[in-house]
């Protein structure tokens, strides 16, 4: 897609434009399935929506919901009432992963908008998910977040004990910083910060609440006494009890990865399978 195109792609994700048929392309769907669960969403009265789908439009709020919804429908298997159910209710994973996505960093000194200089894109996106060039659609160990569906009922939040918004500030900082004075130190620290992307993260996870003949149930607050019984530890392995271990089956889906995919697609930019090209090769030895 040349540039002009994806400008224009790019303007449809910023003003709010995007289309059901935006959407169905960029998650290889049929625009039914968009329908579907939109349409879920109205029926619990959780969204306003248009009556006709063709008019209707997406903001980035409403595409990265979307994403998650269609993943847990297709990765974990849930019907498209229950995905809606549970997207609307975990609105906090939505707004989690937008601030990486639509990454916007402080301002350097208070009431002071942030400036960006000519071709300073990689600088709103520091962890670099949006450029040509990396079409790959693989997991970034130290940001991906996850939702995890135990015995199809009970819904956990996975995500990485350092904040991925304060990771990507700090690599913008650094880059910053870099372009500035570019000294030997600056970019040794630059780099190893890129490093630990590749890292394995320490991860924290929340019950976010259950599935209930279609309908989500925000779990109890962890904090109140009053349900001492159902309180959640907020970290796998912790010595506490913890329900979150405790299922016969689990299905989770990376929700970052998902999201990030769609708005590369609906940007215009490309998106592979990094296993499908080792499959290929493999065909084509044989």
């Amino acid at each position: 897609m040349n540039a002009a195109k994806t400008a224009g792609r790019s303007n449809l994700w910023r003003d709010g434009a995007v289309t059901d048929e935006h959407i169905a392309e960029s998650l290889d769907c049929e625009v039914d399935t968009i329908h579907d669960i939109v349409e879920a969403w109205t029926s619990r009265s959780l969204t306003t929506t248009s009556a006709d789908p063709s008019a209707r439009r997406h903001g980035p709020h409403g595409c990265v919901k979307l994403a998650i919804a269609h993943a847990l429908v297709t990765v974990c298997g849930l019907a498209v009432q229950d995905a809606a159910a549970v997207t609307a209710g975990c609105w906090q994973v939505t707004a989690s992963l937008l601030k990486v996505l639509d990454f916007a960093p402080k301002p350097e000194r208070p009431g002071l908008a942030t400036v960006k200089a000519a071709g300073d894109d990689i600088a709103v996106d520091p962890f670099m998910l949006f450029v040509p060039h990396a079409p790959e659609a693989i997991p970034v160990a130290a940001i991906d977040e996850y939702l995890d569906i135990a015995d199809g009922r009970r819904v956990y939040w996975r995500r990485a004990r350092r904040d991925p918004y304060l990771f990507a500030s700090e690599l913008h900082r650094l880059y910053m910083l870099n372009r500035r004075q570019s000294t030997p130190e600056v970019q040794a620290e630059y780099l190893e910060l890129l490093g630990r992307l590749r890292e394995p993260a320490d991860h924290i996870c929340e019950w976010m609440g259950s599935i209930s003949f279609g309908r989500f149930r925000t779990a109890p607050d962890r904090f109140a006494e009053r349900t001492p019984a159902m309180l959640q530890s907020p970290v796998w392995g912790s010595s506490e009890p913890n329900y979150a271990a405790s299922y016969a089956m689990k299905a989770s889906v990376n929700v970052s990865l998902a999201a990030r995919s769609m708005k590369r697609r609906i940007l215009g930019l490309g998106v592979t399978d990094p296993f499908s090209r080792g499959v290929a090769r493999e065909r084509s030895k044989s």
